[in-house]
């Protein structure tokens, strides 16, 4: 694969992405579909033309059409392998890979942070890429079921127009004021990824084991005032709207949004925030497991990964540099996090928080 096509490709799909305007669905020649890691509807289409003798691949994502749809478009010229997409949220995608396990139909499964594949290493099928020793110790699972695709910290998002610079939050706490009472973006954990992360870090941020951590969910409950959206896509898009002061979400969607004109301005949470990479793993007894390590490989090479800056995300790579205009990594407070608790404690939390919710 030539560095200039993938290039290409990307710089086609950022530039389409920034024309779609704030708070409106983004669209592509073959589809319209929400930019981000949560989207809702599934889509089912094929990338490539098929090749004679050269396999096919099915591909499960979560990730949006405007930049993935190109680089899968290119890895099925490049290899002859027919592509076949579906197109849904992280979390149902997984649930349809868990109901087709005894006759599996996807090979991979791609996007969506880590801990969720953490959660669902029953259904992957351990994979270690061949571009390894050019990848961040956050990207690597120890066990092999999953590689990290790109990194990006959970963060905060206001409206500049509704909150003066000098009233913004700094913090995760902030969110328990009063003045944000039922104006707070947030999408529903049990359902969202990106969401989930976000508690994730709130949890390690304010105590895992002391019962804080819960306590201060619990609380923020309370301020969302009942208004609990059920994708990660509403809480930027609601923020810039303004319908909405706060929100929480992850780094490439505030990027993207602000640099397309919308007026929200980024909170790395001074307690401390999370970075899980968004992941990619092979689909457990799939059908077409060679095809499969080849895509794995592909998107964790130089060649895509060197682009990803473009669109707004963090390479997973040592040798490829975050762009200028991100804040630098040594500069964002991380917790310790621990992915193996949010393994252990996802049911928990998911029955904690709807008990909050349900108070």
């Amino acid at each position: 694969m030539k560095r200039k096509a993938v290039a290409t490709i990307l710089t086609v799909a950022m530039v389409a992405s920034l024309f779609s305007g704030c708070g409106n669905k983004e669209t592509t020649p073959a589809s319209s579909a929400p930019a981000e890691n949560e989207q809702s509807g599934t889509e089912e289409k094929s990338a490539a033309a098929p090749a004679e003798g050269t396999g096919e691949l099915t591909i499960y994502y979560s990730n949006s059409t405007d930049w993935a749809d190109p680089i899968i478009q290119e890895f099925g010229n490049e290899t002859g392998i027919k592509v076949n997409l579906v197109q849904d949220g992280t979390s149902s995608l997984f649930a349809r890979v868990k109901a087709e396990a005894a006759n599996p139909q996807a090979d991979i499964i791609w996007g969506g942070v880590i801990d969720t594949y953490r959660a669902n290493e029953d259904l992957l099928q351990p994979y270690t890429s061949s571009e390894i020793d050019s990848l961040k110790e956050q990207a690597i699972d120890t066990d092999g079921y999953y590689t990290g695709f790109d990194m990006g910290p959970m963060v905060m998002v206001y409206n500049t127009d509704l909150v003066p610079e000098n009233e913004a939050p700094t913090g995760w706490a902030d969110l328990l004021d009063e003045k944000y009472k039922g104006q707070i973006a947030c999408a529903d954990p049990t359902s969202s990824s990106s969401s989930f992360a976000c508690m994730m870090a709130i949890m390690q941020a304010f105590g895992t084991d002391n019962g804080k951590g819960y306590e201060f969910v619990q609380k923020l409950v309370k301020n969302l005032d009942g208004k609990i959206l059920e994708s990660s896509s509403g809480v930027y898009k609601g923020v810039a709207d303004g319908e909405y002061m706060v929100g929480l979400t992850y780094e490439e969607a505030a990027l993207r949004y602000i640099d397309s004109g919308a007026t929200l301005g980024i909170v790395y949470p001074e307690e401390g925030t999370s970075a899980s990479p968004s992941g990619m793993a092979i689909v457990k007894d799939c059908p077409n497991p060679e095809n499969a390590k080849k895509f794995i490989d592909y998107l964790s090479g130089k060649d895509v990964q060197s682009q990803l800056g473009g669109i707004f995300r963090r390479s997973v790579r040592t040798d490829v540099q975050d762009p200028d205009t991100f804040k630098p990594w040594d500069e964002i407070n991380f917790v310790e996090g621990d992915i193996n608790w949010t393994s252990s404690h996802t049911e928990e939390f998911n029955e904690k928080w709807t008990d909050f919710v349900t108070e």
